[in-house]
């Protein structure tokens, strides 16, 4: 069950990836690009062979996220160090592995959204400005994108803290109730 969520989860990022790749092709090729777009979805072939590429894409986009974020992460979590090797262990110590998995599929999901918003932002506002000609729609776009990926920045940040402080605090739990014992 959790390599299906795994799945899900790449397939969500690369769907959101597939989004600013489809701004940056609409940009270069112009609005009759999307006669070509238009087809895609209506064809299922065209559908199924998206969803896998939807799920490369994802990964592609969780690994390129991963970097850009794994400074501050090494930052959160050595700021609440842990004396066992991973932190899903001490988890699975308080069988509570399942909500740590939910929480790390959290923090996966938003770190590659804060990279994607970021880039659809960017990418949507050229499409304004290039194919639409639209200048406020463009401005507009950045914004609110760019507004998003910063939400989704804090929030990836707030999970991170969240989950590294709460590993700690079982840990010494344990370590405690070891030492009544």
């Amino acid at each position: 069950m959790q390599t299906t969520k795994l799945y899900v989860e790449y397939i969500v990022i690369g769907m959101e990836s597939l989004v600013w790749i489809v701004l940056l092709v609409l940009m270069c090729l112009g609005k009759s690009s999307l006669v070509f777009f238009d087809y895609c979805i209506q064809n299922l072939l065209t559908s199924i062979f998206m969803i896998g590429a939807c799920y490369v894409l994802g990964l592609l986009m969780d690994r390129v996220a991963d970097r850009l974020t794994d400074k501050k992460k090494r930052r959160i979590k050595n700021r609440y160090p842990i004396k066992a090797s991973t932190s899903i262990l001490v988890w699975e110590k308080v069988k509570q592995d399942t909500f740590a998995a939910f929480t790390l599929s959290r923090i996966r999901i938003l770190r590659s959204t804060m990279v994607n918003f970021a880039v659809i932002g960017v990418a949507g506002m050229l499409v304004s400005f290039c194919v639409y000609c639209n200048g406020i729609l463009g401005i507009l776009s950045l914004v609110f994108f760019e507004i998003m990926a910063l939400i989704a920045w804090q929030a990836h940040t707030s999970l991170l803290i969240n989950y590294y402080r709460k590993t700690q605090n079982l840990e010494r739990d344990m370590a405690n109730e070891e030492e009544k014992i």
